[in-house]
């Protein structure tokens, strides 16, 4: 793995790591954020970053959902949150019907 860039500096190389994961296709535990959002915690604690790594997302659905955005909030070396927002509105019902998960991908120092 070679990093180019980094929050905070480069590090040793030896020390830069990939790690990846899914919600879950069926496992997915979103929670309502208002009428039109809904949200999911990631816990990226087993990858052991030792600095917050760069997090690169992808929601995976059943449903064609073209008016939808997905943001990264408040990553850290454990954990991240994707806000979903659907301007007709969303529920957690909706998310679960279509099998919303999030695909995530994290890259940074583990020393």
């Amino acid at each position: 793995v070679s990093i180019v860039s980094a929050e905070g500096g480069l590090r040793e190389a030896s020390c830069s790591k990939v790690c990846a994961g899914t919600t879950g296709r069926s496992s997915s535990a979103w929670l309502q954020y208002n009428a039109y959002m809904v949200y999911i915690y990631v816990d990226i604690s087993a990858c052991g970053f030792v600095a917050t790594p760069t997090v690169t997302t992808a929601l995976e659905e059943s449903a064609v959902l073209s008016d939808t955005g997905s943001t990264v909030y408040s990553a850290s070396t454990t954990s991240f949150y994707i806000i979903l927002h659907k301007p007709s509105g969303v529920t957690t019902e909706n998310a679960e019907s279509w099998y919303l998960n999030i695909e995530w991908v994290a890259v940074g120092y583990t020393c």
